[in-house]
């Protein structure tokens, strides 16, 4: 019996954890919630040519209408699997990168339900998947925010 084994293609996607400029203030970063309803930070597909810093700034605008974003550090990588709406299993590999912009006022894609700016405790408490969780507290260890 032959059996083919369809390797599963990664996607590359481009994520920022997003912290409100004024340092006078409680630090707050911006979650998304999809419209499943998870609530996780801005992120998008790496389209071909781009640099991970031109899909983040291209991703961020599209999905909040920041347009102000300041791009500090590389936090690290998470790899997961899902499954896409026609079944196929999928691998995606997300790049996280720390921004800060002084633009409060959000204006969300179609792809996301709501958004909301969150102290870290509360971001922590939000944040549905554990590697997202694991994404923030790098950044936190290494002084970033």
């Amino acid at each position: 019996m032959n059996t083919v084994v369809r390797k599963v293609a990664l996607e590359q996607s481009v994520g920022a954890v997003i912290k409100f400029l004024p340092d006078d203030t409680v630090a707050e970063f911006l979650l998304l919630r999809n419209r499943r309803g998870f609530w996780g930070f801005p992120q998008g597909h790496k389209e071909k040519g781009e640099t991970d810093i031109q899909t983040l700034v291209r991703e961020v605008k599209e999905e909040t209408g920041i347009s102000q974003l300041e791009i500090h550090n590389y936090i690290g990588k998470i790899t997961y699997s899902y499954f896409k709406g026609d079944g196929m299993r999928s691998e995606k590999q997300v790049s996280f990168y720390f921004a800060t912009t002084p633009t409060r006022e959000i204006k969300i894609s179609e792809e996301h339900a709501d958004s909301r700016w969150a102290t870290l405790k509360d971001a922590f408490s939000l944040l549905d998947h554990a590697k997202l969780r694991q994404i923030l507290d790098r950044g936190h260890q290494k002084g970033l925010y």
